[in-house]
């Protein structure tokens, strides 16, 4: 073997050694901000991120209600798939609202100790994280905003070092479950603090109720998700179990679609659209020419392309 070739291959190797951790730096950096427990899209979006090859979840903040409560349900499913070196940060308590439904899902994580959250509180953990990786982070918010609202307020700094904020967020036009635009739940339940998202000056997408509503969970495709064997596909399914009130009973995947909007931009909708959009006192999205900020809305569902991409990431061995 000559000189020249013992040095061609010595680069090779050097090559391939490095190409784990060069895959790993391209994987975008995100925080996932939830009201895991309430709906049960919450929990099979959080299975979803963490299956994904694209994300580098740096950690998960939890918002509205008892936070501590909904903290245990997560620490538990990240428990459960050995990702227990993603930390938990609990959000303030707010006062409750009554569900339309028991949330009987937190019994799932009742007596569950063995991984816990974090000292810190969430919106300290973000503005850290954000600080300590800028213009890396892609924030993904899928419940009531009062983390990212109190961010914003706190720690207005932070703001132009966000790359990104993707938010399951609004209604603007008609959905399959009203004719009208409504008050959409996560922005119905912490008004002031969706304001304060809403204009500040980051970049935003929304996947509204225009989109998300039109995307629900079939039998057959939730037979493969539970038939898959994996410790999230029986996870899932427990959760699923405990959320189901009646057998008429259908998951909306209204998280899940902000997620995959995340990994890929525009993938899985026929039009993302910007549009000038502000929060009123009611809880509305409306379009406003005058005094809206320029927001992404993502409309048109492919649903099936989404469901198909869905499903191979979530059943993954």
């Amino acid at each position: 073997m000559t000189c020249r070739t013992r040095i061609v291959l010595t680069l090779v190797w050097i090559l391939i050694a490095c190409l784990p951790a060069a895959a790993q730096q391209t994987r975008m950096k995100v925080l996932l901000d939830t009201d895991i427990g309430t709906d049960i899209d919450d929990g099979w979006a959080l299975g979803y991120a963490l299956k994904s090859p694209s994300f580098e979840l740096l950690g998960v903040t939890v918002a509205d209600g008892d936070t501590a409560q909904r903290a245990r349900l997560a620490c538990k499913l990240l428990y459960r798939l050995g990702r227990t070196d993603v930390p938990v940060a609990v959000g303030r308590r707010t006062p409750a609202v009554p569900p339309n439904r028991v949330d009987y899902q937190f019994t799932w994580a009742e007596d569950f100790h063995a991984y816990k959250p974090i000292d810190t509180p969430a919106v300290a953990f973000l503005a850290d994280v954000i600080r300590r990786h800028p213009h890396e982070i892609t924030l993904i918010a899928v419940g009531p905003l009062q983390n990212l609202g109190d961010l914003v307020r706190q720690h207005p700094d932070v703001v132009p070092l966000v790359k990104r904020v993707v938010l399951m967020s609004g209604s603007i036009g008609p959905n399959a479950f009203s004719a009208v635009p409504v008050p959409e739940w996560n922005v119905r339940l912490a008004i002031a603090e969706a304001q304060a998202v809403y204009a500040a000056a980051w970049p935003v997408t929304i996947v509204p109720l225009d989109s998300t509503t039109y995307v629900r969970l079939e039998d057959s495709e939730r037979d493969g998700v539970r038939n898959s064997g994996t410790p999230l596909g029986v996870a899932l399914e427990a959760l699923l179990r405990l959320w189901t009130d009646r057998p008429a009973s259908r998951m909306t995947l209204h998280d899940q679609l902000a997620l995959a909007e995340a990994q890929h931009p525009g993938r899985f909708f026929g039009r993302c659209e910007q549009m000038p959009l502000r929060v009123d006192a009611d809880g509305y999205t409306r379009v406003d020419r005058t005094n809206g900020r320029p927001v992404t809305v993502c409309l048109e569902p492919k649903r099936n392309e989404f469901m198909a991409h869905y499903l191979a990431q979530v059943t993954a061995k």
